[in-house]
């Protein structure tokens, strides 16, 4: 089982956390823990964001 990678990003000016799902090569695609309705509805709870807008959390 591989581990769990949790991060943080902003998305139309908000802050989110979430776990990457799968690496690209300038992006991740993103479970999205704390979704508003417009990330539910669009995108059923996963994005896609370029890693220059992502933080990882501290352990």
């Amino acid at each position: 089982m591989s581990q769990q990678i949790g991060i943080t990003f902003t998305w139309e000016n908000e802050v989110y956390q979430g776990v990457i799902e799968k690496e690209y090569e300038n992006s991740y695609l993103i479970s999205v823990n704390n979704p508003n309705q417009e990330l539910i509805d669009k995108y059923n709870g996963r994005i896609v964001i370029s890693k220059k807008k992502c933080n990882e959390l501290a352990e």
